[in-house]
């Protein structure tokens, strides 16, 4: 028995090392597929889709043509899972791009991906994986779940790779931040203080900060804190002292916060006023 007991013991370890062996692949090929992975989205942040072109598998050339390309401004590979023998893999990215909207400034959002890889006459070439094409970066997403629901149709899901749909779901999640108020007035004939609040919707940590522009001799405004976590607020104290003006103030001006890494900008109006106006 003791004999016996050796052995399988002996059968696990191996199976063990056997398992763990087949999880690592070989050097030169991880490191072919990262620079092939590396190259392929270079030509994507540099706008050369020409030649990124070159890079896609043959049964998904017409599939790469037809399609919007990205332009990205940059990426990083965050993960890579291999299968069929290290013939086919997973590559996970982490990517910036640039969204555009008339309605707020242009800004850099983080969007992560999911991107798949095969061998074909002996290198590394990107393709579409059509079954695998809702993996999300928190797993497996349960497609078949949710088109027997019938609440959401293919189309629907689809949207969520669209990039005019991405840069509409950006302006709903900006627009979850702001101030409580955009005009104040002061009366430039007695001391006077006025308060705003900033309300930080987003799901992360921003960082609020006042905008340089012209100083007012008088006129005060400083931000009781400039860190902020999700749904924390912020308050921007407005004071103005007409004993310490040495010049009359300008009927209108303007106080600025600017949220990073958003780069969003709030703009207060100030109106100055006697108070028998």
């Amino acid at each position: 028995m003791p004999y016996r007991g050796t052995i399988c013991r002996a059968l696990l370890i191996s199976a063990f090392a056997a398992t763990a062996f087949a999880q690592t692949p070989p050097p030169e090929v991880d490191q072919a597929l990262r620079a092939r992975v590396t190259q392929f989205f270079q030509y994507h942040v540099e706008g050369n889709f020409r030649k990124a072109y070159e890079m896609v598998a043959e049964d998904t050339k017409d599939f790469y043509f037809a399609a919007m390309k990205i332009q990205f401004k940059s990426f990083q590979i965050t993960g890579v899972k291999y299968s069929d023998n290290f013939t086919k893999a997973t590559v996970d990215l982490n990517t910036d791009q640039e969204i555009r909207r008339p309605e707020f400034p242009s800004t850099i959002v983080p969007i992560p991906m999911s991107t798949f890889w095969k061998i074909e006459d002996g290198k590394w070439v990107w393709h579409r994986d059509a079954d695998a094409e809702h993996i999300t970066p928190m797993g497996p997403s349960d497609v078949a779940s949710i088109r027997s629901n019938a609440k959401i149709s293919p189309q629907d899901l689809r949207k969520i790779v669209d990039p005019d749909s991405l840069q509409q779901m950006a302006a709903n999640i900006m627009h979850q931040s702001g101030v409580d108020k955009t005009e104040v007035t002061f009366a430039t004939d007695k001391p006077s203080t006025v308060v705003v609040s900033f309300h930080n919707g987003q799901e992360g940590t921003v960082k609020v900060t006042i905008a340089g522009g012209k100083s007012l001799a008088g006129f005060s405004a400083a931000l009781d804190k400039t860190d902020l976590g999700p749904n924390e607020n912020a308050v921007l104290k407005m004071t103005y002292d007409p004993s310490a003006a040495t010049a009359p103030m300008p009927p209108q001006a303007t106080v600025r916060l600017v949220v990073e890494p958003f780069h969003q900008v709030f703009d207060v109006a100030l109106t100055f006023t006697a108070a028998n106006h």
